[in-house]
C-alpha cells in the first residue's frame, strides 16, 4: 500500500506540456468587462505593462491564467508583450483550487 501512494503521489506531479493556442488576454478588463480582440489591444497592452493578470482565451473558450516559470521568465514577457494577439503557449498546465492556469515555457506568436 505504501508502495502504491508514493508511485501514486509522485505520478501525480510529472506533468507533460501542452500547448494551448488563444488570445493573449488582459484578465482584470475581460473579466470586469468582458474585453476582448484588437479593439481592446492597446488598453489591455497597458494593462499588462502594469502589471495586472494576463491571460490566454483558448480556441475552445477556456481561460488560463499565465503563470512565469522562474526558469524561463523570457517566455512569459514575451507573451505578456502579445496583448489581443494569437498565440501558442506550451507549458504544464495546473487545475488548482478551480483556477486553471498554464506556467508558459515557451510562446510562439501566430499573427
Amino acid at each position: 500500500m505504501t508502495a502504491f501512494l508514493f508511485i501514486f503521489s509522485t505520478s501525480a506531479f510529472a506533468q507533460s506540456s501542452e500547448t494551448i493556442k488563444g488570445e493573449v488576454l488582459d484578465l482584470s478588463c475581460y473579466m470586469t468587462q468582458d474585453a476582448t480582440g484588437q479593439g481592446h489591444k492597446k488598453c489591455a497592452q497597458a494593462c499588462l505593462d502594469k502589471g495586472l493578470p494576463a491571460g490566454i482565451l483558448s480556441e475552445n473558450g477556456t481561460v488560463y491564467l499565465l503563470v512565469e516559470d522562474h526558469s524561463a521568465s523570457d517566455a512569459y514577457k514575451q507573451v505578456i508583450g502579445q496583448a489581443a494577439e494569437m498565440v501558442e503557449v506550451t507549458g504544464k498546465v495546473v487545475d488548482k483550487n478551480g483556477v486553471k492556469s498554464i506556467v508558459v515555457e515557451k510562446v510562439t506568436v501566430k499573427g
